[in-house]
């Protein structure tokens, strides 16, 4: 089971951009208002993104020396396009569920 620490139902557009937005949660593309909501800067999720967890001074140093831990390391990956004027453009969107506690809730 996975922690609930690492879930997260919203994230930070990046800065400027504008609709219509297009969003890739691993490599498959949602549907807004099914799957997504745009509000304001935020994208809201219709089910919870997994973050992937913090590594701690352990796992770091397995890193470093060639060690893998990969396993245990999953998380999704979420991709968006937008227009910032007459340009389009994409992002990797990091998920950080320590983030997602400090945007406002919908409403």
């Amino acid at each position: 089971m996975e922690p609930a620490d690492t879930h997260v139902r919203s994230a930070l557009l990046p800065a400027g951009a504008e609709p219509p937005v297009r969003v890739y949660v691993n490599g498959e593309e949602w549907a807004e208002g099914e799957d997504f909501t745009v509000d304001g800067p935020y994208l809201r999720f219709s089910r919870p993104l997994r973050a992937q967890p913090k590594l701690g001074f352990g796992r770091s140093v397995m890193l470093a020396i060639g060690i893998g831990v990969y396993g245990d390391l999953k998380g999704d990956k979420l991709d968006v396009l937008y227009r910032v004027g007459d340009r389009t453009m994409s992002a990797s969107v990091p998920l950080s569920a320590g983030e997602a506690e400090g945007i406002p809730p919908q409403g």
